[in-house]
């Protein structure tokens, strides 16, 4: 948010420092009201929007609705209508924030409208990771360092329902951990979470994480062994591991979590292009729905603002048990 917005620039010379200062510290509330990834998102499609305008030498900012129209045209046969449709809101969003007109108009729509029912296609969701998939994947992890932190990052974004940006930000409780934390219980383990996606406003949730009833698919023994070989007291539980087995100090990213898990679904003999990091913790869900987990527990772990969410994932898991064909009594 540009801070002439509430305090324009030819009035903030005859303004109190205090005043001028509280308008920047809105600004930077302003900012905070979105994501991050939402943020640098938006900032690639606006880099994106005005290179077109400065090549079609048409003006980005403001921009007229026939300038957009005429981008979403020349772009809509090389992105998805999904991607397309994140560059409009990042182009309204821009203008809304410079307090300029957002453009709109019907010419615009009819476009916008066009574009989606010629282009648009039903997204291709990756596969959940099943409790068999996990099995197996686990009994499958090689014997060493970086195979003992894959099996436990695998137990535990399964167990724990974890988006992988969760995942990848775990770090031991202590006075210096970050956002997302976990501490050993009796029950199992606990796993603290400052903020998530279905939770922007930040009022926190502790994910617990209970004993496995095998030991080889235990996830709290599995990140305790994982800790105790690695030889972690503090900081990120997930890192990096060399090829000389050396423990990097830094966690591991968001998208080496999507890697592991690509990796170990091809280890089974499934194929990795339709696995990701959301495969655990759809995994969790669909798994759970199969196994007859009410409702409201599920939705309560996986963290769901909306019962519709919940109810995906229940349908998934039922396909096959709850139908017209199974209930016939074929």
């Amino acid at each position: 948010m540009n801070t002439t917005a509430i305090v324009p620039a030819n009035a903030s010379g005859n303004l109190p420092a205090h005043v001028v200062e509280l308008a920047h510290q809105a600004r930077d509330y302003a900012d905070a009201g979105m994501a991050d990834n939402t943020r640098r998102a938006y900032a690639a499609d606006w880099r994106d929007f005005e290179g077109w305008c400065a090549e079609a030498g048409v003006c980005s900012l403001p921009a007229s609705p026939e300038a957009v129209a005429l981008y979403l045209t020349a772009r809509a046969s090389t992105v998805t209508v999904a991607t397309l449709g994140r560059r409009l809101a990042a182009i309204r969003t821009a203008h809304k924030q410079a307090d300029a007109p957002v453009p709109a108009s019907g010419a615009l729509t009819q476009v916008w409208a066009g574009i989606r029912r010629q282009h648009g296609r039903p997204a291709a969701p990756k596969r959940a990771m099943m409790l068999d998939d996990v099995r197996r994947a686990v009994q499958a992890m090689p014997n060493t360092l970086t195979g003992k932190r894959d099996r436990a990052l695998l137990l535990v974004g399964f167990a724990g329902g974890l988006r992988r940006s969760e995942l990848a930000a775990i770090e031991l409780e202590g006075p210096d951990a970050g956002p997302v934390r976990v501490r050993f219980v009796g029950g199992g383990m606990e796993i603290h979470l400052h903020r998530s996606k279905a939770d922007q406003e930040g009022r926190g949730a502790v994910v617990a994480i209970p004993h496995g009833s095998r030991l080889d698919t235990c996830p709290v023994q599995a990140v305790k062994v994982w800790l105790a070989e690695a030889g972690i007291k503090a900081g990120p539980v997930f890192r990096g591991v060399d090829r000389w087995s050396k423990v990097g100090d830094k966690a591991i990213t968001p998208h080496a979590v999507a890697l592991v898990v690509k990796a170990a679904a091809e280890r089974i003999g499934l194929d990795a292009d339709a696995f990701a990091g959301h495969s655990l913790r759809s995994g969790l869900a669909t798994s759970a729905a199969a196994a007859d987990t009410p409702a409201h527990l599920i939705m309560e772990h996986m963290r769901h603002a909306r019962f519709e969410t919940t109810k995906r994932y229940i349908r998934e898991g039922e396909r096959f048990t709850r139908n017209a064909a199974s209930m016939a009594g074929l």
